[in-house]
């Protein structure tokens, strides 16, 4: 490889991992708990997993195309709900037009055409919820991942945690 072209694509690489960092970085101050794993990850790396029995479970990461996804359970579904509701607002699935919070138990899909971004809500018979969003820009996961928990410390009430 030519010298020049060697040093842009070293350029190129130290942008991208300053890119990284600042999406995990994003991430976990939106959505405190968040720790970045250790790879081999399973997935694409920077990915960080989170462990918030009663609140949220799962895992946000950062892929090799800049897009972001965020994979909780065990979100309260009245939490997540109306997380969704501020975020997106309410007629968001046709199988659930009062909103997430309100919908009954069941799975509910939505395929954003213009970005290519995927969602799906898993509505469990125990009240709880889970969110699986695909190939989002790390704005629409920093703002689902902030709204999330600026709910779970409205419900819990605990000023410590905003």
């Amino acid at each position: 490889m030519q010298p020049h072209a060697h040093r842009a694509l070293e350029d190129w690489h130290t942008a991208w991992t300053a890119q990284q960092d600042a999406a995990v970085v994003a991430f976990a101050t939106a959505f405190p708990g968040l720790r970045r794993m250790d790879p081999p990850t399973g997935c694409c790396d920077p990915r960080m997993k989170v462990e918030r029995p009663g609140e949220a479970v799962g895992f946000v990461c950062f892929d090799d195309h800049g897009r972001a996804t965020v994979d909780f359970s065990g979100i309260p579904q009245n939490i997540l709900g109306g997380t969704l509701e501020v975020t997106f607002g309410c007629g968001w699935f046709e199988e659930g037009p009062e909103g997430i919070g309100a919908a009954p138990p069941g799975t509910y899909n939505w395929d954003d055409e213009a970005t290519y971004a995927e969602f799906e809500i898993k509505v469990e018979a125990d009240s709880t919820a889970s969110i699986c969003m695909s190939y989002v820009t790390v704005e629409d996961a920093v703002v689902l991942l902030d709204q999330l928990q600026s709910h779970l410390v409205g419900h819990s009430g605990d000023p410590e945690q905003s």
